[in-house]
């Protein structure tokens, strides 16, 4: 999501990457525990993570200064700069 916000693409494109986002989730969680129930998906856990981390986390925060930025920054000076400390997540 950050990098659409970087790209300045509408809340739509941010909307469709969401939603793919989730399906991915959805499918993987389902692979290693096939009777999970769907409400799990609706739950803090689900929706609601994905939806917090795609508007306001570090890594999308990140994403959209590396677009911002041109590719110019690297990953590294990027996370230095923004974050505090933090590193980014799944990296």
């Amino acid at each position: 999501a950050g990098f659409c916000d970087g790209l300045d693409f509408g809340g739509n494109t941010k909307a469709a990457i969401i939603r793919i986002g989730l399906e991915e989730m959805t499918y993987f969680i389902r692979y290693f525990h096939p009777d999970v129930k769907d409400k799990t998906f609706m739950e803090s856990c689900g929706v609601a993570d994905l939806i917090t981390t795609c508007f306001g986390g570090r890594n999308r925060k990140c994403a959209e200064a590396f677009v911002r930025g041109k590719g110019f920054k690297s990953w590294e000076d990027i996370e230095q700069e923004l974050l505090e400390g933090q590193k980014l997540q799944g990296t």
